[in-house]
């Protein structure tokens, strides 16, 4: 930082001081660097990389080592045939351009440059987002680094199953990826899942994005994320809970969460409708048919305040599996995501011809406070070969939550979705604060006993949230569950706590 401040300052020392040896265009050069060095030192303030009296104490500093170190390096001055003293006004005008330097007012960043037509600043930085955001001058490209570390514990005890009573850790994601715009229309984005030591690609697609008027409208193809409520569209690092709700999970078709797909989208200022086609995941085999989904998702908030907002919204999807003799097995994960054991189980079934699934959702967004509710069924669809009748599973998730230090909730009313919160006091900066506290419960219920051999299960979880910065967070979930199955690690009735933490950093 201080080799770029001397930068500056050398370069503020040329400009004024050596135009009898440079040509005018080697001039306005060097104006042009200093220009550019003063922004991005601005630019450094602005993000609470570094306090304006400190920038300006540096610079003052290195204009000042500048000036000696250019006069250690002047050379000379050779005898030479008398010249006539210059004029009153010559050195006034000298008096004044050296003083325009020294008390130039500090600049307003990245403001500045793009009102400066000739400062030749062809990229801007932003690091407002957790990590740099990279854009061309004219705003026409941009790319945006993207990353995730979910590193994760858990411990149950109380299960009357000894291989429910374990504790395990596992780094649950390790995700690195990146987004960016060419042009005001085209869009992309990638992003690979490195977990227990396996590769997986999940949200990478390329889009087409248009604006009429207040609606914002996109088209996208690739490995998409499946749009069926509130919890599964939120991103892992903005969801108040360390795993999904069972909706998310329970209610997903035959192949996942992340799919390959077509879809499409538009949004208002409170509301929003996509419509999308998918097939198989990514590494499906592609010697045969993909799968068939149809899946539409709607929200709108009928109520819009200043901080918050309600939220009304639902979706449905239809599953085809052509061509085959599909065997789908349903199970739910009851206590976090690392250990499989605490869930609620079903046969397999095999000879399924498709599904069909529809979710409502209901919440209310105010302030720090909030409450939002999901409920979904899931329908299996006998084919030709089954052995078993149509089956049809539910799942019901309540949540809530307070933001104890005063924060807003994060709900965007064009998604239908928590994003990133902003905290008001996060530990970064000058003077940086502690964070925020966030409150959360939740109650989640699956019935699988319409399903051969299935089971039911139902969950209470209360937790806490550290928000270190707007994209740094520690969680702790405590939850007691209850399952009821007929198969699998604990058939009958079982009952257990579970413990389960988190360091997540995200950007």
């Amino acid at each position: 930082m201080k080799a770029i401040l001397k930068m500056v300052a050398l370069a503020a020392l040329l400009s004024p001081q050596i135009a009898s040896a440079q040509s005018s265009e080697k001039i306005g050069e060097t104006e042009a660097t200093y220009r550019t060095l003063l922004a991005l030192i601005d630019e450094m303030v602005g993000n609470g990389l570094l306090t304006r009296a400190r920038a300006d104490a540096l610079i003052a500093r290195a204009r000042q080592g500048a000036a000696v170190q250019l006069a250690q390096q002047a050379p000379a001055p050779s005898a030479s045939p008398p010249v006539a003293a210059p004029s009153t006004t010559a050195r006034q005008e000298g008096a004044v351009s050296r003083r325009a330097i020294e008390m130039e007012p500090p600049r307003q960043g990245i403001e500045f440059a793009a009102r400066q037509p000739d400062v030749p600043a062809d990229l801007k930085v932003d690091w407002s987002r957790g990590a740099p955001v990279f854009t061309s001058r004219n705003g026409a490209f941009s790319f945006k680094p993207r990353g995730r570390i979910l590193a994760d514990v858990q411990t149950t005890n109380g299960s009357n199953a000894d291989a429910r009573n374990i504790t395990t850790s596992t780094l649950r994601q390790f995700r690195v990826g990146a987004q960016g715009t060419i042009g005001a229309n085209l869009f992309y984005q990638f992003e690979t899942d490195f977990r227990r030591n396996q590769t997986e690609v999940v949200n990478t697609f390329v889009g087409y994005r248009k604006r009429f008027g207040e609606v914002e409208a996109d088209v996208r193809a690739g490995s998409l994320l499946t749009d069926r409520g509130i919890d599964v569209a939120t991103a892992a690092q903005s969801n108040p809970f360390i795993t999904l709700n069972v909706n998310s999970l329970a209610l997903a078709p035959n192949g996942g969460i992340f799919l390959m797909g077509l879809a499409g989208r538009a949004s208002g200022p409170n509301w929003h409708a996509s419509v999308a086609v998918h097939g198989d995941r990514i590494d499906a085999d592609t010697g045969r048919n993909d799968n068939r989904i149809l899946l539409a998702r709607a929200h709108w908030n009928p109520v819009v305040w200043t901080n918050g907002a309600m939220h009304l919204g639902g979706w449905i999807y239809d599953e085809a599996m052509p061509g085959r003799n599909a065997t789908v097995t349903v199970n739910t994960l009851m206590a976090g995501a690392i250990s499989g054991n605490v869930r609620v189980d079903s046969a397999e079934l095999t000879g399924v011809d498709g599904s069909s699934a529809f979710g409502a959702e209901l919440g209310i967004f105010r302030g720090p406070l909030y409450a939002y509710g999901e409920y979904g069924e899931r329908r299996l669809e006998r084919g030709p070969a089954a052995t078993f009748g149509d089956a049809t599973y539910k799942a019901t998730s309540i949540s809530g939550g307070w933001w104890i230090t005063g924060e807003t909730v994060p709900y965007q009313t064009r998604s239908g979705t928590m994003i990133a919160p902003r905290v008001t006091k996060p530990m970064m900066g000058d003077g940086g604060g502690w964070g925020a506290l966030e409150l959360v419960g939740r109650y989640e219920h699956v019935d699988y006993s319409d399903v051969p051999s299935g089971g039911t299960g139902t969950t209470w979880t209360l937790g806490l949230n550290w928000h270190l910065t707007n994209y740094f967070r520690l969680m702790a979930d405590y939850s007691r569950w209850q399952t009821g199955n007929v198969i699998g690690v604990a058939p009958g009735r079982d009952t257990g706590d579970t413990l389960s933490a988190r360091a997540e950093v995200s950007f």
